[in-house]
């Protein structure tokens, strides 16, 4: 599969079900390493094939020591001697065991290769998605990056070099079986496909049992780093022991998830020991009557001997191999393939060569002039005048905003409108040089964002989000997060500005009041005024970015956040994102995606 063709899945993924999206990433992470995967098989299967010759030179030894002469001819009866065969065996065990060690290290070094591509994707994908991306818990990331993403180690390790084996070896072992007595080969045939298809239909409950264990294990890691993220919380609000309750309870169920998954486990083993025990319990039981004359059929004209019994049953064993260790390996498969329905639900960038491709474009030309040691031009001085020229944004392959041209100026305000999903998000990942620009250019009183010190801009922008992010510590700390120098006073006329006065002061110690991790104590709509305040410490703001500002609010919650956003624009470039008409009917020009560009009066 090359590049092309796995962007084109992947642009595809959203049409398809989930475990056939979770093939297609399976199948784009191994591509690269598919003759890696092969050749490693391939040596496994030679290292099998070499068991044919041992077994040969062991039967007509111990043939020859039981009966005499048996072996016939002086070329045989020199592969016959103990000392020969001996020797031989050996020397034949240890080109096997070299083979197998080459065909193991090939494969681990594959697997190795397709975790960090998927890793990589992974870690591309979430650094690629914007601020306004709506992401997975931290819990559930830590999972994927672990135990998701190694699950696909065994399967590349173990699973996938069976093909060249199981295509080979049992194939060649019947022919040599039936060279020398045709019953006993078809005996083999007959038992031989008894165990994938059994365990074909026991691993669709492999699958159901491994979806289970890693959804559990997901939320379970999501729930832990919640309550460890909140302990001191919870610790003050006197629900320890609830959380213990509810940790126990998330223990409980990811153990019963991994039952289940070891009771397939052992009904699979239990499945193809059965099989293949019949298989050599009945060539056994066969050759057993043969030397004692009760049987003649299968054999080639003379009946069977002690040289060709033992022949026969020493090649039965590895005849099954294969098979046993396809269904070992059958829970790997099962594994990696409930993994991957996981990770697919994940942003993963595109299968492109990562290395070289960058995150987005302006990301891109940041990391190069830097590899390059040239100078970054340094952000506008003052608010800036922002121009989209013939802006093209298209993520996933889909345009949202098409060759979109306009002029903000410095100052002035855009509001962004439209419905949920229209690109409003989009644009402003793009304004902060966090996304991928797909056309044209965003000029900054005429520098290219894709020239500017991208750092330096970000930390001179001011920032309101759907879900501002509070941290654990106090009212004063988290608004210090804006400007660390600024004084008592100044905090207090921020949140005179975001309307949060009467909030902080109603706290049990004001500005010294602990918040929980994420806000937690405080409303949507109380966050959203400490995050408002925060940003309007930001003094050197160039430019205010506000999305989806009044989402969840009620109406005087919102109306508090809109008339602090609108003071707080003042003299300041401002891009707003919403669609609630009282954000719309705020002076300024309006963008209403995939449509014109018109302006609002005072």
């Amino acid at each position: 599969m090359d590049a092309d063709q796995a962007k084109t899945q992947a642009a595809g993924a959203g049409e398809d079900t989930p475990a056939k999206a979770a093939s297609r990433l399976l199948a784009a992470a191994v591509a690269d390493d598919r003759t890696a995967i092969g050749r490693s098989g391939r040596i496994a299967a030679l290292a099998d094939l070499i068991w044919i010759p041992q077994a040969f030179l062991l039967a007509l030894s111990v043939a020859d020591m039981v009966e005499p002469g048996v072996a016939g001819g002086p070329v045989m009866a020199t592969l016959a001697h103990p000392g020969v065969a001996g020797l031989l065996i050996g020397l034949l065990a240890l080109v096997r065991l070299q083979l197998g060690l080459l065909a193991g290290r090939t494969a681990q070094a594959a697997a190795e290769r397709v975790k960090a591509r998927l890793r990589a994707r992974l870690l591309g994908g979430l650094a690629e998605a914007g601020p306004s991306a709506t992401l997975p818990g931290a819990g559930a990331v830590a999972a994927a990056v672990t135990d998701q993403i190694e699950a696909a180690g065994p399967y590349v390790r173990r699973f996938l070099p069976l093909r060249p084996r199981l295509s080979l070896v049992p194939l060649a072992i019947l022919v040599t079986a039936f060279a020398v007595n045709w019953l006993s080969a078809l005996i083999l045939l007959a038992a031989g496909p008894m165990i994938p298809l059994f365990m074909a239909l026991i691993g669709l409950k492999a699958r159901a049992a491994s979806d289970s264990q890693h959804g559990e294990l997901a939320r379970m890691g999501a729930f832990l780093l919640d309550r460890l993220r909140g302990l001191d919380t919870l610790r003050l609000a006197g629900a320890l022991e609830r959380t213990d309750a509810a940790v126990a309870h998330a223990g409980e169920r990811f153990r019963l998830a991994t039952m289940k998954v070891l009771k397939v486990a052992f009904l699979s083993s239990t499945v193809l020991e059965l099989f293949s025990a019949l298989g050599l319990a009945l060539v056994a039981v066969y050759v057993g009557f043969s030397l004692l004359g009760q049987v003649s059929a299968g054999t080639w004209g003379a009946p069977m001997d002690l040289f060709t019994g033992l022949f026969v049953l020493l090649l039965a064993p590895e005849f099954f191999a294969p098979l046993r260790a396809f269904a070992a390996a059958y829970h790997d498969k099962a594994g990696a393939e409930a993994a991957a329905r996981i990770l697919v639900t994940l942003p993963l960038a595109d299968p492109a060569p990562m290395a070289a491709t960058p995150v987005s474009a302006t990301v891109s030309a940041t990391a190069s002039a830097r590899g390059a040691g040239l100078a970054l031009a340094p952000p506008p001085a003052r608010s800036p005048e922002v121009i989209l020229d013939a802006l093209t944004l298209a993520p996933g392959g889909r345009p949202v905003i098409d060759r979109l041209s306009l002029r903000l100026p410095a100052g002035g305000r855009l509001i962004v409108a439209g419905p949920s999903g229209a690109g409003k998000s989009t644009l402003i990942d793009a304004l902060t040089g966090l996304r991928r620009i797909d056309g044209g250019r965003i000029l900054l009183d005429g520098l290219d964002l894709a020239a500017l010190d991208l750092d330096a801009w970000r930390a001179r922008l001011a920032f309101l989000s759907q879900e501002p992010r509070l941290f654990f510590g106090t009212v004063t700390a988290n608004l210090r997060r804006a400007r660390p120098e600024a004084t008592e006073a100044e905090m207090w006329a921020a949140l005179d500005l975001a309307g949060a006065r009467d909030l902080v002061e109603q706290m049990p110690r004001g500005l010294g009041t602990r918040l929980g991790e994420d806000g937690f104590g405080l409303s949507v709509g109380e966050a959203r005024r400490i995050a408002l305040a925060r940003a309007a410490l930001r003094r050197d703001a160039l430019m205010l970015i506000a999305d989806e500002p009044t989402a969840g609010l009620d109406d005087d919650t919102a109306g508090v956040v809109i008339a602090g956003l609108d003071r707080l624009s003042q003299g300041v470039s401002t891009v707003i994102a919403s669609h609630d008409p009282r954000v719309l009917a705020l002076p300024g020009l309006r963008l209403d995606i995939g449509q014109r560009v018109q302006e609002v009066a005072e």
